[in-house]
């Protein structure tokens, strides 16, 4: 026999009488729902710590709004179809194009002029004398080369910045994935604790009309049975509403139409901290572009300072001169052009770009300290919820299904009472709760060491763990 409820917990924490909090939590079942409970897991005595998230490598996308769906193909479809993720993309599209812009051959466009004068002789008469210019401003000192390196690094920092966004969608779509097996879970387990409940209120009503229990014995049942139900509804409800987040995150359409598939059951891997904190500074998006945006900046500053060295303005004209006798002179020569640099010799740019090359190096190191802490709370983290973990699976759960057949095999022989009875089944049954809610947490410190690292940690061979 095997039974489950959930309202105890709760009552057990609010209400300052217990005996009546046990009461209520009345839920018993027949022999054919032994088993009903959390199965526990399946360790071998000589198994060595392994990945995090096996699910992770599970590809295949549904076809349809229905299919089930397991993590690999949600992170494969958010990562086509997620909107948010679609429009950081773009900001590909745009340094791409600054860059091909920066690769031209001259940023400046010929220029072409033209006129026409009259004029009058001394002797009478006049005439038209027309004349033609042709120009091109053109770059000294090496500014294309600075402007193309000023380019690429503003690509490499948008490049960075939309992998860091990935990173933190696969993230968010992890955690909301194992969220919904969680939720899905908890629903099924108050399911089966409703049905356990609907069979008890239907047994303590035959029991009280032959005489054996007490109109408070079915009252009970009733208020316990009703209890269940509502928990079943609120249950049903929180799952779907992850099921919606999912959704909007797959970038579908939020209909709760689909059914993860996979498993909420794990065995904890140990990391060595240093390790995990050194792979976190080396690829991490984040810091990534902002190392970019530095070396951006002092391509930008050098450009600006070659600059300073004004560009020519190359041209050539054509210009007719008519006599008073009609002959015709007919003038081509060349130009050259440069600005001064009297007033304007880029030292306000210069100081700007100085000051942004100093704010680009706070951001890195404020960055650097972040991904340190933020590795280093992860780390703890997620060594507590394996250690709780573990915990569970070697002391609670073994236990779980003999204590169960105990429980029975006492109740049918009259060994313990229904009071009895009750608390037992009730202690196990929080138990198993208990157990669910550290699974969840066990994930959720598993997907949180993921994010602060910035790789998937199921790759034993990339990220060491210790012996």
């Amino acid at each position: 026999m095997s039974v489950y409820w959930f309202t105890y917990l709760h009552r057990k924490r609010t209400l300052p009488n217990k005996t009546l909090a046990v009461v209520l939590t009345i839920a018993s079942c027949s022999p054919a729902a032994a088993g009903s409970h959390l199965p526990k897991l399946e360790l071998s005595a000589s198994a060595s710590p392994v990945s995090l998230a096996s699910a992770d490598t599970a590809i295949g996308v549904p076809s349809d709004a229905e299919s089930e769906l397991t993590l690999g193909a949600a992170l494969a479809v958010a990562l086509e179809n997620n909107p948010e993720l679609l429009a950081a993309r773009q900001e590909l599209t745009v340094a791409r194009g600054h860059l091909a812009k920066a690769r031209y051959w001259n940023p400046f466009n010929p220029y072409v002029g033209g006129g026409a004068g009259q004029r009058h002789f001394d002797q009478g008469g006049t005439d038209v004398q027309p004349e033609a210019e042709l120009g091109l401003e053109v770059e000294i000192a090496g500014q294309r080369r600075k402007r193309i390196e000023e380019a690429e690094q503003a690509l490499s920092r948008v490049q960075a910045e939309v992998h860091d966004f990935e990173r933190l969608l696969r993230g968010r779509i992890k955690e909301v994935f194992y969220k919904s097996l969680y939720t899905r879970r908890r629903l099924e387990l108050f399911e089966k604790t409703s049905e356990l409940n609907s069979r008890l209120r239907n047994a303590t009503s035959l029991r009280f009309r032959s005489g054996k229990v007490a109109k408070l014995d079915e009252n009970l049942a009733v208020i316990r049975d009703g209890r269940s139900r509502r928990d079943v509804y609120q249950a049903d409800r929180d799952y779907k509403q992850v099921l919606l987040e999912l959704e909007r995150l797959l970038g579908r359409e939020p209909a709760a139409r689909i059914a993860p598939r996979g498993s909420l059951e794990a065995k904890p891997a140990t990391f060595d901290p240093a390790v995990l904190v050194a792979t976190a500074l080396e690829i991490r998006p984040d810091l990534v572009a902002h190392h970019a945006e530095i070396r951006r900046v002092e391509a930008e500053q050098e450009l600006t300072r070659r600059s300073r060295v004004p560009n020519l303005t190359l041209g050539a004209f054509y210009e007719e001169e008519v006599e008073a006798g009609g002959a015709r002179d007919r003038i081509i020569g060349g130009r050259v052009s440069f600005p001064l640099p009297v007033f304007d010799r880029k030292q306000a740019d210069l100081g700007a770009l100085s000051g942004r090359h100093a704010q680009a190096e706070y951001n890195r190191r404020a960055v650097l300290l972040a991904i340190r802490t933020e590795v280093a709370e992860a780390y703890r983290a997620h060594d507590a919820a394996a250690n709780a973990l573990s915990l569970y699976e070697t002391e609670a759960l073994a236990r779980i299904d003999e204590t169960f057949r105990f429980l029975e095999t006492a109740y049918r022989e009259g060994k313990i009472n229904l009071l009895e009875l009750v608390v037992v089944q009730n202690d196990l049954v929080e138990a198993e709760f208990s157990y669910l809610e550290t699974l969840w947490d066990y994930w959720r410190a598993s997907i949180a060491l993921d994010r602060a690292v910035g790789r998937s940690l199921s790759r034993p061979q990339s990220i060491p763990a210790t012996s």
